[in-house]
Parts: structure tokens; C-alpha cells; sequence
């Protein structure tokens, strides 16, 4: 599969040069909306809240015969203290409306201050003619795309990779009840990531994006909920003090510089004399407006990429 890579001259001189891309924390993305919004409806948050609550309250009574043991911590405990109340003859509504209140709340923060900086994500496309593309991160066509055969040398472990998922709402992948009664298992830590990680809103459609997914040590990660004060923390320890990743790639995974209308000559051939010191065996493209229609042609340079 076939991947590009939009950026400035600059930045792809380095690349070039370093033969490696950056892999960056969401938290340094120009969406300030990435990993911001459950993949859930509201309407599918409380269905799944109130069949959870139906399920705590019928295990504090003995009514239902269930494998606690695969809860969540978070779940047996709100099922001793429902216990309690029950023992006490009192109900716990306000339990109930502290956790249907808070739960975005402590995801958020658990995403935000846990997990963000830990991941590592790398956009490309599957197009090199993408006007809006060009516009937002090739420098107004006066930057240049890298084609890529591979984005990596050696494979990130636990990689994900996937297209990017389109939508306000759509049917997600995860289940929020099987989060509420069973936590962060691997499998749902699974889809999630999916969820979050690889969906985006529906106005950055322009974009087709691909994206490649790893994460850095999550080092330690502790959250505390005090019911006394409805105060949710989360903290961490021996998380990497970077928002970024450089990961190599080979030189033969380069097929391509394809320039913008615009770029400089002084640019193009600062690219071209970067491709042929190095060592790369590519084609060089750039971009022409030609009758009113922007069209790729191929670049007849008088330095060899081998």
C-alpha cells in the first residue's frame, strides 16, 4: 500500500536526511477535539448506565448469579456499597447520579492525563492530489509529499494502523456496558482504541487520513476517586518526558518527492541534492496548474537519485 506524507521543504530535508518520521502525541495535533468525545450517543451512554445499575443492584440482593470476579474493581465496589445500603434499608440514588454525572468527566481526564501522552500516532493519506491537503500541510503548494512504500524499518510493537473512521455518531465498535461492568480489559482496551484513535468528526472528511498507532511506556498510572468529595484524580510516573517519536524508515520505502505548484526552484533542487547525497533511488514530481486544473507531472532532473 501506497502512503503519503504532506509537509514543508524543511521539514521533509530532514526527514530525508534523518531517515526517520515523528510519531506524535495527540496532544500536539492541530484537532483539539482528537481522543475528545466517547464514541457513544447519549442515548446509548444511559441505556447502558441504567442496565449497569440494574445488574450492580441485582447482585448487592443475590438475584443475579454473575462472575463478579471479572468486574471491575470500580463495579464491586459499587456493588459492596450498594450492599450497604441495602443492609442499612437505604436507597443509593445518589451514587447512581454521582457516576451518570461524573463518568465523561473521569474519562476525559483518564484519557487526557493518562493515555495522551503516551501515544504515538502518524498521519498520511492515500492521495497526492488533495487540494485541501496541499493547502493545510504542504505549505500552500509550496511544500512537497513524500511517497512511502512503508512508514517504518522495523515495526513498532503492538502497532494498529487503520483508516480513519468519519462521523458525529455512528455505531461504535465498543460496547459502554461491558466497559462499565469490566473495565480496561485487553479486548475492550481494544476497541476503544479504535474508537478514539482511529474516528474523527465528520468535517475532517477532506482528508481520507491513515493512520498508524503505538504507544510509548505508560509508565504508571493511578486514578482516585473520593465519594466523599466527588473528587476524581488521575497521576502518573516514569512517562516519557517527550510528545514525540522519531521512527526510522528504510531509504528504498521513498518512491517519491512530488513538489507543489509553487515550491522554489532553490527549494527543489535543495530536495533534489538531499535525495542524491543520501543515497535514495526515487522519482521526482510537481505539481502544475495548468488550464485551470492541477495536474501531476514528472520532474526531468539532471542529478541521478541512485
Amino acid at each position: 500500500m501506497t502512503f503519503y506524507k504532506y509537509t514543508t521543504t524543511t521539514t521533509a530535508e530532514i526527514v530525508l536526511k534523518n531517515q526517520s518520521l515523528r510519531w506524535s502525541s495527540p496532544l500536539l495535533f492541530n484537532d483539539i477535539e482528537e481522543c475528545q468525545f466517547t464514541p457513544f450517543t447519549e442515548e446509548q451512554y444511559l441505556k447502558a448506565f441504567s442496565s449497569y445499575i440494574k445488574i450492580v443492584e441485582l447482585c448487592a440482593n443475590g438475584c443475579l448469579v454473575l462472575d463478579t470476579r471479572r468486574f471491575s474493581y470500580e463495579a464491586v465496589m459499587l456493588i459492596e456499597l450498594f450492599k450497604r445500603c441495602i443492609e442499612r434499608g437505604e436507597t443509593a440514588p445518589i451514587l447512581s447520579d454521582f457516576f451518570l454525572k461524573n463518568h465523561r468527566h473521569m474519562h476525559h481526564e483518564y484519557i487526557n492525563k493518562g493515555l495522551l501522552n503516551c501515544f504515538r500516532i502518524l498521519c498520511v493519506t492515500t492521495e497526492y492530489d488533495n487540494n485541501l491537503m496541499w493547502a493545510y500541510y504542504a505549505d500552500q503548494h509550496y511544500g512537497c509529499v513524500i511517497e512511502l512504500e512503508s512508514v517504518y524499518k522495523e515495526k513498532p510493537y503492538l502497532l494498529r494502523e487503520s483508516p480513519v473512521r468519519y462521523h458525529d455518531n455512528i455505531a461504535p465498535l465498543s460496547n459502554p456496558l461491558d466497559m462499565f461492568l469490566y473495565g480496561e480489559t485487553p479486548g475492550i482496551k481494544e476497541l476503544m482504541i479504535k474508537d478514539i484513535i482511529f474516528s474523527k468528526r465528520s468535517n475532517w472528511l477532506h482528508e481520507k487520513e491513515y493512520r498508524f498507532m503505538f504507544c510509548e511506556n505508560y509508565g504508571q498510572i493511578s486514578s482516585q476517586l473520593d465519594l466523599r468529595t466527588n473528587k476524581f484524580e488521575v497521576s502518573t510516573k516514569y512517562q516519557s518526558e517527550s510528545s514525540y517519536t522519531d521512527v526510522p524508515i528504510t531509504k528504498e520505502s521513498v518512491k517519491s518527492v512530488t513538489f507543489g505548484a509553487r515550491t522554489p526552484q532553490n527549494e527543489i533542487k535543495k530536495i533534489i541534492n538531499v535525495v542524491s547525497s543520501e543515497g535514495y533511488d526515487c522519482k521526482f514530481y510537481q505539481m502544475k496548474l495548468e488550464s485551470g486544473t492541477v495536474e501531476r507531472k514528472l520532474l526531468v532532473v539532471e542529478t541521478s537519485c541512485s
